[in-house]
């Protein structure tokens, strides 16, 4: 069910930003010492506190980048559709999209395999297309 699918996404996104922090400790610090100063002594983080950790952000958006928790989906067309390149992709044809490929993309992203949370940074995300 949808419920399930949610919860198996979402455990998968956590492990893998759980393990990109592992393999990458400097940036696991970053996001370490960035956590506390935004909790200032408290123990627990509240909503307001996510706008204080913006290296967390990426180091989590970056993740998610490498290791999308949904590596593709498909979808059946309800209406015809011409591609830029001129091609026509018929009304009921099933077309398909590699999310992990297009994260992976040497186009959009520069040195797409390498772990980097900065690629996020406000400037950076500007400039690619959505």
């Amino acid at each position: 069910t949808f419920m399930l699918e949610g919860q198996d996404t979402t455990a998968s996104g956590i492990s893998w930003t759980l393990y990109s922090m592992a393999c990458n400790p400097e940036h696991q610090q970053m996001c370490r010492e960035e956590v506390i100063s935004a909790m200032e002594g408290r123990d627990t983080m509240e909503w307001e506190d996510l706008s204080q950790i913006p290296y967390t952000t990426m180091c989590i958006k970056e993740s998610l980048r490498l290791y999308p928790p949904v590596r593709g989906m498909s979808r059946k067309m309800t209406k015809p559709m011409t591609l830029l390149d001129g091609r026509t992709v018929p009304e009921g044809c099933v077309v398909g999209t590699s999310i992990f490929g297009i994260h992976r993309n040497a186009t959009v992203w520069e040195d797409p395999n390498a772990f980097d949370p900065v690629r996020f940074l406000p400037e950076y995300s500007a400039a690619r297309s959505p």
